[in-house]
C-alpha cells in the first residue's frame, strides 16, 4: 500500500516530503534527518497538538534516547527555519508541539505507507485463511490490522510488530490479558486473545474484534448522545479499570484510542485494549497463576518507565518521576470523563473547562478525579463509578440543601427588614439565623455521614460475607473438599484465594483482610504466605491512604516482624528504618511507640540479642496497655517474649515473676487459656534450670497442649523439644541430648529451609551435644557448617554466631587445629555473648580458650597466667556447668603445665 507525498509551504519555508528537502526563501537548508522527520510529522498534523510521546514513537521508533533528543531536534528546526519562520513551531507546555499558521499542501508523489509492506487483500502470514481488510493503526515498527476469514467472514484483529521493542509490548499485553482472564469471573470488558506468533517476524498478537475505538466512534455518534448515555458508557470503562486494578493490573495508557465500543443489539458494549504499557502491582501473581512472565523481566519495576503513556492523560506525579499507581489511572479516567461529557475527545482540560460541563456534581467528580495531588484524588476507579451511579441521589440532596440555604437567607432578610422598626428583635434575628445556618450545616454533615455510612455498610457487608462464606462456610465438611480433615491452614489458604474477587472494588477492605491473614499465617508458621499478604496489604494501604497512614504503618510493622522471624535480618532492618523515618515527622502516640518497640524487639530477638530486646518489649507492653488494653492476644504474645528474653538474659527472678502473673491472670479468664498457660510454662523453664525434674515435668505438661493446638511441627513445639535437649545437657545425658539435637535440627531444616539462622543454630546445638558426648570429629563437621552459614546470614558479631564460634573454637583446640581455633577466637566478644545469653563467665571462657591456644602453640609462660585467671573467675560463680566443658578442659590444660 502506498501513500501520497506532499510539498508543504508555510511562511517563507518549503518542505518537500518526497525528497526530504527543506528550503527557506528558496534556498536549500542542511538539517539532520531526524529533525526533518519531526517537521514532516508536524506538517501532516498541522494545527494539532502532537505529543512528545507520539513524536518519539514515530521518529525514534521507541528506541532508547537521551532526555533532550526531541527538544534538541526542535531547536535545530527553528534555527534552520530562521527567525521569520521559527514561530510556526509552538511549544505546548508539558504536552508537545504544534505547527501553527497557514500551510499550503501540494501532492508531489507516492510512497510506501507500511514498513511491513502489508496491503489490503493480503493473507496473514501463518494464518492464510484470514485476509487483511483495513489498517486500524500504525506506528513506526508496528501496525494494527482488521482481518476477516475468507469463508466465514469472522473478523479478527492482528497487532503486528517488526522489532524486539514492539515485540516486548505484545508479549506484555498477552501476559496481562491472561492475568485478567484467569483472575476475574467477568471478563466481558476485556479483549480475548486468540493466538500469537512471537517466534518469527513479523510477530503478531491475534485478538477478537471489539469494535471501533472510542476516538473513531465518538466523531460519528457522541454529539447526539444525551448525558446519561455518555455516563453509562464511561461507567463501563471505569468498571473495567476497577476490575483490572482488583487483580493488580495497571493499564497506564488509558485514552480514547484504547477504548473499544461496539453496538451489540442496541446495547453499547465497551472493552479495554492495549495493555502493552501496563504493569503488575504484584509480579508474584504470575507464578501463582502459572503464567509465563512474557515481556516482563524479573528486574522490571513500576518505576522503570514513569514517563510511559500519552502525556495528555498522564498524572502530574508520574510526570514528576514517581511510579504509576492506581490513582494515576484514575487521573486518566477523569480526563476521559471530561472528554465524554464535553464532547471534546482528544482535547486537554484547560482553564475554564467547567464551562463545557454544565452539571456541578459532574464538575466535582471530574475535579476530584483529576486533582493534581494524588493524596486528595479519588482513591480508585470504583469510588468514581459509585459517585456517578449515585448522581440522582446526590442531586436531590444538593437541591434540598440549596432550598434550605435559600430559606435561611430569606428568613435572615425578612427579619433584618424589621430591625429598624423593632430594635428589640436584633437578638432574635441573630439567634434564628444562627439556628437555620446550623440546621443547614447539620444537614450537610448528615449527608456526608450518610454517604460515609453507606460506604462503611458496603465494606462491612463484604467483610461479613467473606467471614461467613469464605472462612466459616469453607470450613464446613460438606463444602471443603478435605471434609472433616480440613485444617485451619487449609481454610485460610482457600479463603485467601478468594480475597481479590470478593473485594474487587474495595481496596481498603481487601487491605484489612490481607493484613489479618498475614497475622494469622504468621501465628501458624506459614511465614512465606504471611510475608506475601503483609506486602500486598502494605501496597494497598499506601495506594489508598498514603504511606504514613496508621494502617500502612501497622502493615509495615507486621512485615518487618515476619522478615525477622524468617531470619532475613537485613530486610527486616530496612523495613524498620523506613518505619522509623515515616514516624519521625508525626506526633508521638502510644500506638507509634508500640509499633516501633514491637518491631525492634522482634528484630533483636531474631539476632539473639535478648538483653537489648527486654527494654523494647517492656515499652511495647506499656504502650499497648495505653491505646488497646483489651487486645489480650497481642499482649500475651509480648509478655511471653518478655519472659523468654528474661530467662536468656539470666534475669530469672523477673522471668518467674512475670510468668506467675501471666499464669494467674490466664487462669481467671472465661475463655480457654490452656495454650497461653502451656506456652508460659515453656517460656519459664530456663529460669528453673537448677531443678531438672521440675523443668522436665513442666515441659511434659505443656507438650500435649501445644501439639494439639498448634501441631507437631510448629515452631513452639520445636522450641519445647530444644528445651528437653537442654535438660538432657544439664543432666549430662548425652545420648538423649544427641537424639533431641538431631531431631530438632532435622525438623528446623525442613521447616525453615537452608537460608534461615534457626536451621544453623539447631545444627550447632546438635554439634554441641556431640562434642559433650566425646565425639569431636562429628561435632566439628556440624559446628563448622553452622558457623559458616551464620556468618553469612547474621554476621560475625551476631550473638548466635558468637555462641557457635565459642564452641567451635573449643572443638578445634581439642582436635589440635590451632590455626583454625585462633581464627575463630580472634572474633569472640564477651559483651556480645553476654547480650545473647547472660552467664557472667564469657570473658573467663574466652581467656580459657586463649590460654589453651597459647599452650598448644608452645607459649607456656603466657598460657599459665591466662588459664589461672580464667579458672579463678569461673570458680567464683556458683554455676560451673555454663560453660562446663571449657572449665574442665582449662583445668586439664593448667594441670599439664604444672
Amino acid at each position: 500500500m502506498e501513500r501520497t507525498s506532499y510539498s508543504y509551504r508555510f511562511g517563507s519555508a518549503e518542505f518537500d516530503e518526497a525528497r526530504f528537502e527543506l528550503r527557506v526563501a528558496g534556498l536549500p537548508v542542511e538539517v539532520e534527518r531526524r529533525a526533518l522527520e519531526v517537521l514532516s510529522y508536524l506538517l501532516r498534523h498541522a494545527g494539532e497538538v502532537v505529543t512528545k510521546d507520539e513524536l518519539l514513537r514515530e521518529v525514534w521508533a521507541g528506541r532508547i534516547t537521551v532526555d533532550k533528543v526531541l527538544p534538541n531536534a526542535i531547536n535545530k528546526l527553528r534555527r534552520a527555519l530562521g527567525e521569520a519562520n521559527a514561530g510556526h513551531i509552538s511549544t505546548q507546555a508539558r504536552l508537545g508541539y504544534r505547527l501553527d499558521g497557514a500551510v499550503a499542501r501540494t501532492a508531489v508523489g507516492r510512497q510506501l505507507a507500511s514498513e511491513l509492506n502489508f496491503e489490503a487483500g493480503q493473507p496473514v502470514s501463518g494464518r492464510e485463511n484470514f485476509i487483511l481488510r483495513q489498517q486500524l493503526g500504525k506506528t513506526r515498527g508496528s501496525e494494527v490490522w482488521l482481518a476477516a476469514h475468507a469463508k466465514t467472514r469472522e473478523t479478527r484483529v492482528y497487532k503486528f510488530a517488526l522489532d524486539s521493542d514492539h515485540l516486548r509490548s505484545l508479549k506484555r499485553e498477552a501476559t496481562l490479558l491472561r492475568v485478567l482472564h484467569e483472575s476475574l469471573d467477568d471478563c466481558s470488558h476485556f479483549i480475548d486473545i486468540i493466538d500469537w506468533n512471537f517466534e518469527n517476524a513479523p510477530y503478531f498478537l491475534e485478538c477478537e474484534f471489539g469494535g471501533q475505538s472510542l476516538l473513531e466512534w465518538a466523531s460519528a455518534h457522541l454529539a447526539q448522545l444525551p448525558v446519561d448515555q455518555r455516563i453509562a458508557i464511561f461507567l463501563q470503562i471505569a468498571d473495567a479499570v476497577a476490575a483490572a486494578h482488583s487483580v493488580g493490573v495497571l493499564h497506564k495508557d488509558l485514552k480514547p484510542a484504547n477504548v473499544l465500543i461496539a453496538d451489540e443489539g442496541g446495547t453499547m458494549r465497551v472493552r479495554l485494549t492495549d495493555f502493552g504499557s501496563g504493569r503488575l502491582l504484584d509480579p508474584d501473581r504470575l507464578e501463582s497463576l502459572g503464567i509465563t512472565q512474557m515481556g516482563m523481566t524479573v528486574t522490571e519495576s513500576l518505576a522503570s518507565d514513569p514517563g510511559s503513556g500519552t502525556p495528555l492523560y498522564v498524572a502530574p506525579e508520574v510526570f514528576a518521576g514517581q511510579a504509576p499507581t492506581i490513582q494515576s489511572d484514575v487521573f486518566a479516567l477523569g480526563i476521559l470523563l471530561y472528554q465524554l461529557l464535553s464532547g471534546r475527545i482528544t482535547q486537554p482540560m484547560t482553564s475554564g473547562w467547567e464551562q463545557n460541563v454544565a452539571n456541578p456534581l459532574l464538575q466535582e467528580d471530574i475535579r476530584n478525579a483529576t486533582d493534581g495531588n494524588p493524596e486528595r484524588r479519588l482513591a480508585n476507579a470504583g469510588e468514581l463509578a459509585a459517585r456517578l451511579r449515585r448522581l440522582d441521589t446526590r442531586r436531590i440532596d444538593a437541591e434540598r440543601l440549596a432550598q434550605q440555604a435559600q430559606e435561611a437567607q430569606r428568613v435572615h432578610e425578612a427579619l433584618a427588614r424589621t430591625q429598624a422598626r423593632r430594635p428589640y428583635l436584633i437578638a432574635l434575628i441573630a439567634a434564628l439565623t444562627a439556628g437555620v445556618v446550623l440546621a443547614v450545616v447539620l444537614q450537610q454533615s448528615a449527608v456526608r455521614a450518610r454517604n460515609a455510612t453507606a460506604a462503611e455498610l458496603e465494606r462491612a457487608t463484604a467483610i461479613t460475607r467473606f467471614v461467613n462464606e469464605d472462612l466459616i462456610g469453607r470450613s464446613n465438611p460438606l463444602v471443603n473438599a478435605k471434609g472433616a480433615d480440613a485444617t485451619l491452614r487449609d481454610v485460610l489458604l482457600a479463603a485467601r484465594n478468594r480475597v481479590a474477587t470478593r473485594f474487587a472494588y474495595q481496596p481498603r477492605s481487601e487491605a484489612t483482610i490481607r493484613a489479618s491473614l498475614a497475622t494469622l499465617f504468621n501465628d501458624i508458621d506459614l511465614w512465606t504466605e504471611a510475608e506475601a499478604e503483609a506486602r500486598r496489604a502494605l501496597t494497598l494501604y499506601e495506594q489508598t491512604q498514603g504511606s504514613t497512614s496508621d494502617d500502612a504503618l501497622s502493615a509495615r510493622a507486621t512485615l518487618a516482624r515476619i522478615l525477622s522471624r524468617l531470619g532475613r535480618s537485613d530486610e527486616a532492618q530496612s523495613q524498620l528504618g523506613t518505619l522509623e523515618s515515616e514516624l519521625a515527622g508525626r506526633e508521638t502516640t502510644a500506638q507509634s511507640r508500640y509499633l516501633l518497640a514491637s518491631v525492634r524487639s522482634t528484630y533483636l530477638i531474631g539476632r539473639a540479642d535478648y538483653s537489648g530486646a527486654i527494654p523494647e518489649l517492656q515499652a511495647a507492653v506499656k504502650a499497648l496497655l495505653e491505646f488497646e488494653p483489651d487486645n489480650i492476644v497481642v499482649l500475651d504474645t509480648l509478655r511471653l517474649d518478655l519472659i523468654s528474653c528474661y530467662t536468656f538474659a539470666a534475669q530469672h527472678d523477673a522471668a518467674r515473676k512475670e510468668a506467675q502473673q501471666l499464669i494467674a491472670e490466664a487462669g481467671q479468664r472465661e475463655e480457654d487459656s490452656a495454650l497461653t498457660i502451656a506456652l508460659t510454662k515453656l517460656a519459664i523453664v530456663r529460669a528453673l534450670e537448677e531443678d531438672h525434674a521440675e523443668v522436665e515435668a513442666l515441659l511434659l505438661e505443656a507438650q500435649p497442649v501445644i501439639v494439639e493446638r498448634l501441631g507437631d511441627n510448629h515452631s513452639r513445639h520445636l522450641r519445647l523439644l530444644n528445651e528437653l535437649m537442654a535438660v538432657a545437657f544439664r543432666r549430662a545425658d548425652w545420648v538423649k541430648a544427641m537424639h533431641y539435637g538431631q531431631l530438632v535440627h532435622e525438623r528446623a531444616r525442613l521447616k525453615f529451609g537452608d537460608a534461615h539462622s534457626l536451621t544453623y543454630t539447631t545444627l550447632a546445638n546438635w554439634g554441641r551435644s556431640l562434642h559433650e558426648a566425646g565425639r569431636p570429629q562429628e561435632a566439628a563437621i556440624r559446628l563448622r557448617e553452622a558457623h559458616t552459614h551464620l556468618v553469612e546470614i547474621s554476621g560475625v558479631d551476631a550473638p548466635q554466631t558468637q555462641d557457635v564460634a565459642f564452641v567451635l573454637a573449643s572443638v578445634e583446640l581439642e582436635l589440635g587445629r590451632s590455626t583454625a581455633a585462633q581464627a575463630v577466637i580472634a572474633d569472640l566478644d564477651a559483651e556480645i555473648l553476654e547480650a545473647g545469653r547472660s552467664t557472667g563467665m564469657w570473658s573467663f571462657g574466652i581467656d580459657a580458650l586463649r590460654g589453651m591456644l597459647l599452650l598448644q602453640q608452645g607459649n607456656t609462660k603466657s598460657a599459665k597466667p591466662l588459664l589461672e585467671s580464667a579458672l579463678k573467675g569461673m570458680e567464683s560463680e556458683e554455676d560451673l556447668e555454663t560453660p562446663g566443658r571449657i572449665y574442665a578442659d582449662a583445668r586439664r590444660a593448667l594441670t599439664s603445665i604444672r
